[in-house]
């Protein structure tokens, strides 16, 4: 048992089987949606990683060769973050509903976002209703998926503060790349600036969920 999962314990997390479930689909989803772009990307030949953005593999016009694989990877990952919030709220000590709120927020607009894909190009907003749309459901989406890990860090601070440690560092890491990104700090490369801060936040919900589900084998095997 590790130091974070003994702190948990003596916390009182609680990771029942609605826990362990939701866990096993947030490591699912948010696997099939990383999986999803890397995938993506490779089939489609004129798509550069570096420069442009996930968003651009499902635009409006991509073949589904490659959009088929975006789409199916934010509709899993979405449902799975939604269904991840409660159990982050019944699994994990502490108090304050907005950690789990925000990931529920995150899931939704994930899923969301997929019914407003951008025009070719992703020009933005203002270019067309889908783009502003567009905009709109994927900054939310993501700006939600970045805080969750600090709202914990906040919740857990007390009752968890190694936990809470990792969650400050990993979710402050993602929060200012996301912060890069969109401010246009650094003019090159956007495409990759959005998979950095994307990946990080990624990074921990599957921690946490790899947490809560060893906590509860350690409890279902005494």
């Amino acid at each position: 048992m590790t130091e974070i999962e003994r702190e948990l314990h003596r916390a009182g997390a609680t990771p029942d089987a609605y826990v362990r479930r939701a866990a096993i689909g947030a490591i699912a989803g948010l696997g099939a949606y990383v999986g999803g772009w890397l995938l993506a990307g490779a089939v489609r030949e004129d798509h550069d990683p570096f420069d442009q953005a996930i968003s651009e593999l499902f635009e409006l016009g991509a073949p589904w060769s490659s959009r088929g694989w975006v789409v199916a990877g934010l509709l899993l990952s979405g449902v799975a973050l939604v269904a991840f919030g409660p159990a982050l709220d019944r699994g994990l000590p502490g108090r304050g509903r907005l950690g789990p709120t925000l990931v529920v927020v995150a899931g939704v607009f994930t899923v969301l976002v997929v019914g407003a894909p951008c025009s070719a190009g992703c020009p933005g907003t203002g270019a067309a209703w889908n783009d502003t749309a567009h905009t709109i459901t994927a900054g939310t989406g993501y700006l939600a998926l970045v805080l969750a890990p600090l709202a914990f860090a906040w919740r857990l601070r007390r009752v968890a503060p190694r936990l809470a440690a990792w969650s400050w560092v990993i979710g402050g890491l993602a929060l200012v790349a996301f912060a890069i990104r969109y401010l246009g700090v650094v003019p090159r490369w956007p495409g990759l600036q959005q998979r950095v801060f994307n990946t990080l936040a990624d990074l921990w919900y599957l921690l946490v969920a790899l947490w809560l589900l060893r906590a509860g084998s350690r409890d279902r095997h005494g």
